[in-house]
């Protein structure tokens, strides 16, 4: 896990690797993208036949699928060094991305091909394209892929229509998407000079769609120690009935992942929803 952690930090860093990719060499005719914010993850998934370390952009959520690019390209490039986990190392990583780069340059800036994002696997780096159904997309992807020599290559091109590889396999499931809005604020937090360290109160909040069930939520609560400190009734259909807990806790990863998922997992079995947390910033004393 340690090598798992440390590869997931890294490729955190290199997920703008590509930077500014040079002018346009070639134009689609295509009209126009739909307004579109980039909103990248990182995520480990662990899958029964080993983990990956995903990377996506769930800014096309709100769009997905893209009636104009019906095409999906994945291009697999082989990794000649890996970590004891098998994962590629650091240096194979920029290595796949530098050709990740050149098609940007060629797909993205010339509205042939979006970047929908990447998976590392033992062994080896994928990314995902998104194509527009014309010959010159095919045919942009093949020259840059052809002209890649540094390390072993493979892609395939297939109609994607419903983008069915983007919302299954890269998409993040429910406790996935947890732990990334935990991250974000554990991010915040060191950005803060918060070192993570010290045992601090977390806030929490859930929400029911009974009275009762929110009593039953609360006694389960108290069983494992957590305080409640109010309640309130929003006006609204749903889940009106919330509630307002406690707890002095560590917050370091991953048992801020499993005490918030296990919170959730707690109020969805009464038809709730937990609604997430704060605590406040710790630093170190001087």
């Amino acid at each position: 896990m340690r090598y798992l952690n440390r590869l997931l930090l890294g490729l955190v860093l290199l997920v703008w690797s590509c930077g500014d990719v040079g002018p346009q060499q070639q134009k689609s005719e295509a009209p126009p993208l739909p307004a579109h914010e980039e909103r990248w993850s990182v995520f480990l998934r662990q899958q029964a036949n080993g983990p990956q370390v995903i990377t996506v952009d769930q800014g096309w959520s709100e769009q997905a699928p893209l009636e104009t690019h019906p095409r999906l390209l994945e291009v697999i490039v082989k990794a000649e060094e890996t970590l004891p986990t098998g994962f590629p190392t650091e240096a194979e990583t920029k290595m796949a991305n530098e050709l990740q780069g050149q098609l940007l340059q060629k797909l993205e800036r010339g509205n042939f091909g979006v970047f929908a994002g990447s998976m590392v696997v033992p062994g080896e780096k994928r990314l995902y394209f998104y194509l527009r159904a014309e010959p010159e997309a095919d045919a942009l992807a093949q020259e840059v892929v052809t002209a890649y020599t540094k390390r072993e290559v493979e892609a395939k091109i297939a109609p994607d229509e419903t983008w069915a590889t983007y919302s299954t396999q890269l998409f993040p499931r429910e406790q996935e998407q947890a732990e990334i809005n935990n991250d974000g604020v554990l991010i915040r937090l060191q950005e803060a000079g918060d070192p993570l360290s010290q045992p601090r109160p977390i806030e929490h909040w859930a929400y029911f769609k009974s009275t009762k069930a929110r009593s039953v939520f609360r006694d389960s609560l108290e069983r494992y120690r957590f305080e409640p400190i109010g309640y309130d009734t929003l006006d609204q259909a749903g889940m009106p009935y919330g509630i307002h807990f406690m707890r002095q806790d560590s917050i370091h990863s991953p048992y801020i992942h499993d005490l918030t998922w296990g919170l959730t997992e707690l109020a969805e079995e009464l038809g709730g929803a937990y609604d997430g947390w704060e605590t406040i910033v710790v630093k170190p004393q001087k």
